[in-house]
């Protein structure tokens, strides 16, 4: 796993308000279909490729960004999309258990400073 490119906690910031912007084009355009795909997919990508895991942030690019345009160019999605999502399953499960990178004592830290963080604002 690469180097963090920033906190945890910024990077979900980030991509929480790129997700929000997302719902807003996508409610004034009124076009739900397919553009929920990529209001999903680009800021949990983001998000991935923030944290140093650029292998995941391509993969759900693949993932949501086929599924759109499969979806747009009226590609027979009903075999091709569930494969896809299977695909992205099996690899984030076989990466996450068998990823030979445990996570360090710092990012525990960072993550259990944010969970304070959270705990204490409620």
């Amino acid at each position: 796993m690469a180097h963090p490119k920033m906190s945890i906690r910024r990077a979900k910031n980030l991509s929480s308000a790129l997700f929000l912007i997302g719902l807003a084009i996508i409610s004034l355009t009124n076009s739900w279909w397919p553009g929920i795909m990529l209001v999903i997919g680009i800021p949990l990508a983001l998000r991935q490729f923030l944290l140093g895991r650029k292998y995941d942030a391509i993969l759900s690019l693949v993932i949501f960004c086929g599924a759109f345009i499969v979806a747009t160019f009226d590609v027979s999605w009903q075999i091709l999309l569930p494969v896809l999502f299977i695909m992205g399953a099996v690899y984030i499960l076989i990466k996450e258990f068998c990823d030979p990178y445990p996570t360090t004592e710092a990012e525990e830290e960072e993550s259990l400073s944010y969970e304070i963080e959270e705990d204490d604002e409620d």
